[in-house]
């Protein structure tokens, strides 16, 4: 354990050290971003969800967005959740390695329980403001609190409540705190 331990500790600052000695002064027309904690769970053996990001600048401040989300749980209840976003993104100002943008983002999702044969469907838009800190030509730390106005609904063929096929609109803060690594290239 204490190996491990030692030897991630020193990955760690072995990276950093590579990541943080880059210049960010390239343009980069491509990026893959992936939520931090997830990128994280990547190394388990368990992992069962994934959050990747697309982004392409077709424009140097100016970016069409592609994103995912797939949670798969094969425990008791099986679930399959997914979510597509689609959207468009533009800087607001940049300083030194400090990107500070703006978008929108429309989503559909999912989420399944196999076993009861309940659907929860969610479509609206994400309107968010993005902090970018390039850490080097090709990587980046980012984060994007969102405004997300929704509309749910649920079907469940199953049930006996009158309220279990219903509809409904959400407005909410989302991803407050969520880190996303990004790869450019």
């Amino acid at each position: 354990m204490v190996k491990k331990l030692i030897g991630t500790i020193a990955l760690a600052l072995c990276v950093s050290a590579f990541l943080f000695s880059q210049e960010a002064t390239t343009y980069q027309r491509h990026q893959i971003s992936v939520n931090a904690s997830k990128f994280v769970v990547l190394f388990n053996e368990q992992v069962n969800n994934l959050d990747l990001s697309y982004r392409y600048s077709f424009q140097k401040t100016k970016r069409l967005r592609l994103a995912s989300s797939i949670d798969v749980s094969s425990e008791e209840g099986d679930s399959k959740d997914y979510e597509v976003r689609l959207g468009y993104d533009f800087d607001i100002k940049e300083i030194d390695r400090w990107n500070f943008y703006t978008g929108f983002d429309l989503t559909f999702g999912q989420g399944i329980n196999t076993s009861s044969e309940r659907v929860n469907s969610q479509y609206g838009s994400y309107i968010f403001l993005g902090v970018l800190f390039k850490m080097g030509n090709h990587f980046s730390l980012s984060t994007e609190p969102s405004l997300a106005i929704l509309g749910k609904t649920r079907q469940d063929p199953n049930s006996f409540d009158p309220d279990a096929n219903s509809s409904w609109t959400e407005v909410k803060l989302l991803n407050i705190g969520q880190i996303k690594v990004g790869f450019h290239f």
